[in-house]
C-alpha cells in the first residue's frame, strides 16, 4: 500500500472523530387555536417525533386538574397511567429548593450563611470556595463546576455528604456570584447541609416536611423503593428506545434522583399555585425570583429558571431534568395561575431538546402562543455514521494485515524501510485510538457516562479502540513476519 494511500486513509480517520457543528432548527406550523384534544394530539405526535415509549402530562390550574393524560407503555410493558413512577431527574432541584426556602423560612438555617458554617470540611481548590453561600447553591452561581464524574454513583451506602471530600481538589469554573454555572453538585452540597442542620437523612426530612404535607405520598426517595416499584426506563440505541433497568444514586436524590407519578408531579404543582397549602406566597415568590440573568430575558431563581414561552412573550418559570432512562419537564404560567407538568419514559442527551419541547410547547399553547419545535441534534447522526465509518476503515486495516499473513513472503525488504513503514501505521494508529478517546472529553463527559447515557455511541467508541489495538497488533505481526523470515514484507 502507498505512503500517500496510507495517510489518505489514517488522514480521513483522523478527520472523523473531530467535533461537528450544528444546524438550523425546524420552523413550526401555525396552529388557531388549542382544546383538550389538541393538546392530547400536541403530545402524541412530540411522543412519535421523539421516539417516546411512554408519557403522563397534565395541565394544572386554579380550580386543580384541567386535563391529565397518560399514554404508551412503561419498560415492563404495561399501559402508563397516573400512578406509574417515573424518576424525575433535576425536578429534584426545585423540590430541594422548596425544603431549603420552607427550613430557612422556620429559623433553620440562613440562605445567606456560608456552606461552611454548615459543612466546615466543604473546601476546594480555590481558596475562594469558602465564601460560597447556600444562596449561590441554591441559584447555582457558586462557580463550582459540573462533573459529571462525580455524579451518578450508585454505591448503597453513598450519602450526599460524600461529595464535599470529592471536590477537595476541584478547582472554581468561575468567580463566587460571578455568573450562572449550572451544577449538580450545588444540590447535593444543599441535602448534605440539610442532614448536617437536621441530623436525619435527608431522604426522612424531605418525606417529612415536604413531600407528605404537599400529598406527594408515593415519591420515589430510596434506591429500595426504586428498585421495588420503578419500571425500566429507556435509552436511545440508534435513535430507537431500548428498555433498560435505572439504578439510583441514594447521594442524588437532592439534586436528580427524586421520582414520582403523574399525581405526586401535580400535587407539587399544586403546592408551587396560589392556594398552595405547603408554601407560602412569600416562599414561592423567593423561589421565583430572578437571581442571576442567564440569558436575554432569561434568569434563575432559587432552583427555578424564567424564560418567555417560545413563540410570545408570557414568562414560563420552568425546569427540566433526566436521569438515565426518564426526562420530566415543568412549566408554570403565572399570569395564568396555571402549569404543565410532563413525564417520560425515556432520555438521551442528543434528544433532550426534542424531549422538552413537549413540556415547552404545551406551555406555548396554554399562552396562546404558537410552539416552536427544535430540530433533532445533528451530531448525533453524524457522529454515529463518523464512528462507524472509522470502526469499518480499522476493520479494512486489519483484514489486509490478515491477507498479508495468510500468503506467502514477497521479495525481502531492508530494516530502515520496514521500521519506518510501521512506525507511520502506528502513529497514525495511535493518533485515531486518541481521538476515540478524546471525543467523550469534548462533551465534558467521561467514557463510563457515554456508556450510561449514549450506549450506541459508548459501543462505537469501544469497538474503535478494539480496533485500533488489533489493527496496530496485525501490522506488528506483518512486520515481524517479514524481519524473522528474512523476506521482504510490504509494511508501507
Amino acid at each position: 500500500m502507498s505512503v500517500w494511500l496510507r495517510g489518505s486513509i489514517l488522514g480521513g480517520l483522523l478527520l472523523l472523530v473531530l467535533p461537528i457543528g450544528a444546524a438550523a432548527p425546524e420552523r413550526p406550523t401555525a396552529r388557531a387555536s388549542v382544546g383538550p384534544g389538541e393538546l392530547d394530539a400536541f403530545v402524541t405526535g412530540q411522543m412519535k417525533r421523539a421516539g417516546v415509549p411512554g408519557l403522563a402530562y397534565a395541565v394544572v390550574g386554579p380550580d386543580g386538574v384541567e386535563r391529565q393524560e397518560t399514554f404508551g407503555k412503561d419498560g415492563d410493558g404495561e399501559a402508563v397511567t397516573a400512578t406509574t413512577p417515573f424518576l424525575w431527574g433535576s425536578l429534584a432541584k426545585p423540590v430541594t429548593a422548596s425544603l431549603v426556602v420552607r427550613m430557612a423560612a422556620a429559623g433553620e438555617l440562613d440562605l445567606d450563611e456560608r456552606v461552611t458554617t454548615y459543612l466546615p470540611g466543604f473546601a476546594m481548590a480555590d481558596d475562594e470556595a469558602r465564601t460560597i453561600t447556600l444562596r449561590h447553591l441554591l441559584s447555582q452561581t457558586g462557580g463550582i463546576p459540573e462533573r459529571m464524574d462525580l455524579t451518578d454513583r450508585y454505591d448503597a451506602d453513598r450519602r450526599p455528604g460524600d461529595v464535599v471530600d470529592d471536590l477537595a481538589d476541584v478547582r472554581l469554573a468561575a468567580g463566587v456570584g460571578a455568573k450562572h454555572v449550572y451544577s449538580s453538585l450545588n444540590y447535593m452540597l444543599l441535602g448534605a447541609v440539610v442532614e448536617e442542620v437536621t441530623g436525619r437523612d435527608f431522604a426522612k426530612v424531605l418525606r417529612e416536611r415536604l413531600l407528605v404535607p404537599a400529598g406527594m405520598d408515593t415519591a420515589i426517595v430510596d434506591a429500595d423503593d426504586a428498585a421495588d416499584r420503578l419500571p425500566p426506563g429507556h435509552r436511545y440505541v440508534l435513535g430507537q428506545p431500548r428498555a433498560f433497568r435505572t439504578a439510583f444514586d441514594p447521594a442524588g436524590l437532592s439534586s436528580g434522583y427524586l421520582g414520582g407519578s403523574l399525581r405526586d408531579a401535580v400535587a407539587f404543582v399544586e403546592a408551587n399555585l396560589d392556594g398552595s397549602r405547603v408554601l407560602t406566597p412569600d416562599q414561592r415568590a423567593a423561589l421565583r425570583h430572578p437571581e442571576v440573568v442567564t440569558g436575554d430575558d432569561r434568569s434563575y431563581g432559587l432552583g427555578w429558571r424564567t424564560w418567555p414561552v417560545f413563540g410570545g412573550d408570557q414568562p414560563m418559570v420552568w425546569h427540566a431534568g433526566a436521569a438515565p432512562g426518564y426526562q420530566a419537564g415543568l412549566v408554570l404560567l403565572p399570569e395564568q395561575g396555571r402549569a404543565v407538568v410532563v413525564l417520560q419514559n425515556v432520555y438521551g442527551n442528543f434528544q433532550e431538546t426534542r424531549l422538552l419541547d413537549t413540556a415547552w410547547g404545551l406551555a406555548s399553547l396554554l399562552a396562546g402562543a404558537e410552539p416552536e419545535p427544535h430540530g433533532g441534534e445533528p451530531s448525533y447522526l453524524t457522529i454515529l455514521s463518523a464512528l462507524g465509518a472509522v470502526c469499518l476503515a480499522l476493520v479494512a486495516i486489519l483484514a489486509v494485515s490478515l491477507r498479508r499473513l495468510a500468503r506467502p513472503p514477497g521479495p525481502v525488504w531492508s530494516r530502515r524501510r520496514a521500521v519506518v513503514g510501521l512506525a507511520g501505521w502506528l502513529v497514525g494508529l495511535v493518533l485515531v485510538g486518541g481521538g476515540l478517546l478524546a471525543l467523550p472529553a469534548a462533551f465534558g463527559v467521561t467514557l463510563g457516562q457515554v456508556q450510561l447515557w449514549a450506549p450506541d455511541i459508548a459501543a462505537l467508541l469501544d469497538s474503535g479502540l478494539v480496533l485500533v489495538v488489533l489493527a496496530a497488533l496485525g501490522r506488528l505481526a506483518v512486520t515481524a513476519r517479514a524481519r524473522l523470515a528474512g523476506t521482504r514484507a510490504d509494511v508501507a
